[in-house]
């Protein structure tokens, strides 16, 4: 195949899932890593597209993660994959904490008898429907764009628990921690791990491309981490200097 060929299939499978790593390249063309990269480069000297960690993304990707119900439907097979296998890790009458990922669709669809404190207004839709949950609410002040409730008493009533779980998401993730769009959200998100015997974090492979401002957690934060796909050797290095364990579903 020439490579006008595979640059024009590359461009075709980006515009269906905005990211592509190096290895799914060289998989779906059957090409080594050297033909790879240089059709990488080739397509990013034209402009459509960037060069990402391990990988290539679409040229608007970088710059905007979207607000909580745009998220909703990116990659929602790997949400619902990632989401289940974290329920899996919700032991009987445990106390926890749930964040405003996108993941939580699924794993509320598949919660037993645990004990639920959110600060997300989604998440306490979906559970209003978990008859088998206890429900607890953290209000304070609506953001009303990410749906997220944040300010002074929220902050207090996660700095008096002790969760025994903590499941959060992730805007990016990138070589020094969890990164997120929200500088509040980021930071009772810090708290609440803080405040967890165990914390695991749910991130979809794109979370490894995209680009946030706000630092919540960094990897001895972390205990677990779920994602939907096969990571470069350099996050699995960085993930065991921090003993972090990982899942790929």
């Amino acid at each position: 195949m020439y490579q006008e060929e595979r640059i024009s299939k590359i461009l075709q499978w980006l515009q269906k899932e905005d990211v592509l790593s190096n290895q799914d390249i060289m998989r779906r063309l059957n090409i080594s890593r050297d033909t790879a990269r240089r059709d990488i480069i080739k397509i990013v000297e034209s402009g459509k597209a960037v060069r990402t960690h391990g990988g290539i993304a679409g040229t608007d990707i970088l710059t905007n993660v979207g607000n909580y119900q745009m998220r909703k439907t990116d990659n929602v097979e790997g949400k619902r994959r990632i989401g289940k296998e974290a329920a899996k890790h919700l032991k009987a009458d445990s106390i926890c904490f749930f964040d405003t990922s996108t993941h939580m669709p699924y794993v509320c669809s598949e919660l037993g008898r645990v004990q639920v404190y959110t600060h997300s207004l989604d998440n306490l839709e979906l559970l209003a429907a978990a008859s088998s949950a206890e429900v607890h609410s953290l209000g304070g002040k609506l953001h009303r764009e990410n749906r997220f409730f944040y300010g002074t008493d929220t902050v207090n009533k996660i700095r008096n628990m002790n969760f025994d779980i903590a499941l959060l998401g992730a805007a990016s993730v990138k070589e020094d921690g969890i990164y997120y769009v929200d500088e509040e959200d980021a930071l009772m998100k810090s708290l609440a791990a803080d405040r967890s015997d165990r914390v695991i974090v749910m991130a979809d492979y794109p979370k490894f491309q995209r680009k946030a401002n706000y630092r919540g957690l960094s990897f001895d934060q972390i205990d677990m981490l779920i994602t939907d796909q096969e990571m470069d050797d350099k996050w699995k290095e960085t993930l065991k200097k921090e003993y972090v364990e990982w899942i790929i579903v």
